[in-house]
């Protein structure tokens, strides 16, 4: 049963190396005067060993830098972080509200249902290509309304 599972697990949506897999990459809809937005996913580390990731790139944008949104006192703040460990055969999410990615300095339009090229880079892996699609928060909500 668990091998099945695993297989199944592994032909969902996503993107795969025999290390990392990186599953529902979405970036947040936002009006075109908007040069910032934030990318979601998850990425799950299938070896023995941690993973690093160390920085993040895109053709569509300037530059992408890893943040965590810290609640303190009933106010968020967002808190740059320089790297993402990720520990053996465990996932990490990043999630709204949690830790995202900032793609900073968008280069085109970007509307709901577009792809976007993202690069990872890990310390101990080769880079993994990985395609996010944009989605509004309305079919966000009803997203998480059908689950």
């Amino acid at each position: 049963m668990t091998v099945l599972f695993s297989l199944l697990f592994l032909l969902a949506q996503g993107h795969a190396n025999e290390e990392i897999t990186v599953q529902d990459a979405w970036i947040r809809e936002a009006p075109p005067t908007v040069k910032i937005l934030a990318a979601y996913m998850s990425v799950i580390n299938k070896s023995d060993h941690d993973l690093t990731l160390i920085s993040a790139d895109s053709p569509a944008f300037e530059s992408i830098m890893f943040h965590r949104t810290v609640i303190k006192d009933g106010v968020a703040s967002m808190r740059h972080a320089d790297q993402i460990m990720i520990p053996a055969h465990s996932r990490f999410d990043f999630a709204p509200g949690a830790y995202h990615m900032m793609l900073m300095g968008r280069k085109q339009p970007l509307k709901a249902g577009d792809k976007i090229s993202i690069t990872l880079l890990c310390k101990e892996i080769d880079s993994i290509e990985i395609t996010a699609i944009i989605r509004n928060s309305a079919e966000m909500e009803n997203n998480h309304q059908h689950h």
